[in-house]
């Protein structure tokens, strides 16, 4: 996916909807914001390409689907998002209630409207696949819209 992020020249987009994901090298940040250790002050390889594609104009957005009460995961992952969103990653979350028709229950990224990927998950949140979508990406782009118009910006979502 590394070739599509740097041909990307407007838009990248990445819905979530799991409550959950079970990323290698995460471990050992989750653990330590379980203790209450202090967020740590190195830079994250996904904020490394955030400063690389936001200064080239990339406009990079994310939004994540999340059920109240929010899991530990989401609350530990809305750390991670405040920091991302400092290198110009704009984020926001909706309750999964208030998600419109037509938004669909799977992760995807979408690149400058033209290429979807659809991201497969085990029941523990390993990623199992992803799937370029040979279709035509317009669903996922009024998909993406409608959830971001009804999103809320991260900075309006306290641990809720």
């Amino acid at each position: 996916m590394g070739e599509l992020f740097a041909s990307s020249t407007r838009d990248v987009f990445r819905l979530e909807v799991r409550q959950s994901y079970k990323v290698a090298g995460e471990e050992a940040r989750l653990a330590a914001w379980r203790a209450g250790a202090e967020w740590p002050a190195d830079v994250t390889s996904w904020q490394e390409r955030l400063k690389l594609l936001v200064p080239r104009g990339v406009r990079m957005r994310r939004a994540h689907v999340v059920e109240l009460p929010l899991s530990e995961y989401v609350r530990w992952e809305m750390e991670s998002y405040r920091r991302n969103a400092e290198f110009g990653e704009e984020i926001r979350l909706i309750e999964a209630e208030r998600v419109p028709e037509g938004v669909p229950d799977v992760d995807f990224w979408l690149f400058d409207e033209s290429v979807v990927v659809l991201m497969r998950y085990s029941e523990e949140g390993e990623l199992v696949e992803r799937e370029l979508y040979e279709g035509h990406a317009q669903a996922y782009v009024l998909a993406r819209d409608l959830v971001w118009q009804a999103a809320r910006p991260l900075a309006s979502w306290r641990d809720e």
